[in-house]
């Protein structure tokens, strides 16, 4: 298995963020750390929310696709962190 990187899109005051932070970091070490995180603040960098077109935070992009808006149910996001390893093997 090769490495995922995951883009947390996220902003201060929402709600469901830390979940989802907390959700992907529970999933790398399941995964034996093979998922590379990058946290990014759409207040900050306004540009990248734009270029996927997150109009709400969180969002979860998985390998530049753009695959959750909201909080993902664990095993959901799981799987498709899954299906991407099995895809860069």
């Amino acid at each position: 298995m090769s490495e995922v990187y995951v883009e947390d899109f996220m902003s201060p005051g929402c709600t469901g963020c830390p979940v989802v932070k907390e959700m992907l970091n529970e999933l790398t070490r399941e995964l034996n750390g093979k998922i590379t995180i990058e946290e990014v603040d759409i207040t900050v960098d306004t540009a990248r929310a734009a270029q996927y077109g997150i109009m709400s935070v969180p969002a979860i992009a998985v390998n530049g696709i753009l695959k959750f808006n909201g909080v993902p149910k664990k095993e959901k996001l799981k799987d498709a962190l899954i299906e991407e390893l099995q895809r860069n093997e």
